[in-house]
């Protein structure tokens, strides 16, 4: 359903700044990512959402959000099943939902991104949120959706990145660390086009956004020994790392690494591979 009250931020074209007083807002985008840029096809997250107050942002899915929060319901404290309606519940929700998030605070003009693959938690931690200096452009077109939307240019991260903006929804955000747009970005990609952001469609929250709720979360599992925080350069190298090479996330778990294999119909066996490609939203290029 296409949103057209909001209320009113005051948005400057130069130095974009976030509105305190802001209505809360839930956007769900459709998330496009390729493992390499040779592929033809895309990874595809249906369900990232973005919420936003005016003060804080979070980008999380919607299916990792549910199934973390019915397995705490579900689960006592040694993991064992005392809630057995909570548990039948988490079939409900898409299994392999990235548990992956952004959080951020536009007061303390910080950001956390937070990993989280298996056992192991990676937490990158930005001191100075940096906004992309966006180019405004005069192109101008209707989104799915129906509304008037404007074009905008950044570098931003390593990474070319073309989005659209539509100001008929007035709020500087959008999907992951995209933000500073003079209204709600609803399509967004990168110039080589290995990641692409979709609007799926907008509410407006009376209730609070799920960003304490996903802090609270990731920060119930510090003292685990497969958690770590770092700054945001090299959680990113950590994470890239373990997401490229299954024995480096084991000894990261601090699990032992034993050759993988699977066995064919005829009895034969083949090593499983434990490297995959990846490329990250944040260019390597951009800490070099």
């Amino acid at each position: 359903m296409k949103l057209t009250r909001f209320a009113l931020c005051i948005i400057a074209l130069v130095t974009t700044q976030v509105c305190a007083d802001a209505q809360a807002i839930r956007a769900a985008y459709k998330f496009f990512r390729k493992a390499q840029a040779t592929d033809s096809l895309y990874k595809i997250e249906p369900d990232m959402m973005l919420d936003y107050d005016g003060r804080t942002a979070a980008f999380y899915s919607d299916a990792a959000y549910h199934r973390d929060s019915l397995l705490i319901l579900a689960s006592d404290n040694n993991g064992n099943i005392q809630n057995h309606d909570a548990y039948g519940q988490i079939f409900d929700y898409r299994p392999g939902a990235t548990k992956d998030a952004v959080l951020i605070d536009f007061i303390h003009n910080s950001f956390e991104v937070k990993y989280h693959d298996g056992t192991v938690y990676i937490i990158g931690q930005g001191a100075h949120l940096d906004m992309p200096q966006w180019e405004l452009h005069d192109t101008t077109r209707t989104s799915p959706l129906g509304y008037e939307t404007k074009m905008a240019t950044a570098q931003f991260m390593g990474r070319q990145w073309r989005v659209w903006y539509t100001e008929e929804i007035p709020v500087p955000a959008g999907p992951w660390m995209l933000w500073g747009t003079p209204g709600l970005i609803t399509y967004a990609e990168d110039f080589q086009r290995n990641f692409a952001f979709k609007l799926l469609n907008v509410d407006m929250l009376d209730l609070p956004t799920r960003y304490d709720n996903i802090k609270k979360y990731y920060n119930s599992k510090k003292g685990r020994k497969s958690f770590y925080i770092f700054d945001i350069k090299n959680a990113e190298k950590v994470h890239n790392k373990a997401r490229r090479d299954f024995n480096y996330l084991y000894e990261l778990a601090g699990v032992g690494v034993y050759d993988s294999y699977s066995i064919d119909k005829d009895g034969k066996t083949e090593t499983v591979p434990t490297k995959y490609p990846y490329i990250p939203l944040i260019a390597e290029e951009y800490w070099k």
